[in-house]
């Protein structure tokens, strides 16, 4: 069921990024330095990158693999547990 808490927009184009839970929120351990990550269908582009979780374990970052648009998931309780995002 599509849950409008798994879009994350890129920066300058809807609304500032959605919280993740933070229980749980990693993501598959083959990422850069065993960094846990979740994939995101990047919309701008028309591909699919990840976004890794940062040093301070506050939110996932990363940027479109084609032209760089970065995206930002806080992590926190009250988020989603969901491992795949769109970003707009």
């Amino acid at each position: 069921m599509h849950d409008p808490r798994d879009i994350i927009d890129i920066p300058g184009v809807v609304a500032p990024p959605h919280t993740l839970r933070q229980p749980g929120a990693g993501g598959a351990s083959g990422g850069p330095r065993g960094n846990p990550w979740l994939s995101v269908w990047f919309r701008c582009c028309h591909a699919y990158g990840r976004m890794y979780r940062n040093a301070s374990r506050t939110a996932y970052e990363g940027a479109c693999p084609r032209c760089g648009a970065h995206v930002r998931a806080l992590i926190g309780r009250e988020g989603t547990s969901r491992r795949m995002f769109e970003a707009g």
